[in-house]
């Protein structure tokens, strides 16, 4: 459910995790992407702000699968 989040809406995935720095960044990439839709010659642009909006939030999420996952190692250790 998660991924469906991060692919569609990225900055609510930095909501729901309260990391606020990242939220307002995603936010601005996914806003200009937003924008480049509505305007005919930025819409060529919007993709490039689309998939860095969506890299972000994909790589912020699997650091923080990994990190989740080293603990329960750890604890089984």
């Amino acid at each position: 459910m998660m991924y469906l989040c991060i692919i569609f809406i990225p900055p609510i995935y930095f909501l729901t995790r309260q990391k606020w720095l990242g939220f307002v960044l995603n936010s601005i990439l996914y806003g200009l992407a937003c924008l480049c839709v509505l305007s005919v010659i930025g819409i060529w642009a919007a993709p490039f702000f689309w998939i860095l909006s969506v890299g972000h939030a994909c790589f912020s999420y699997r650091k923080d699968l990994m990190s989740i996952h080293a603990d329960m190692i750890a604890t089984k250790m």
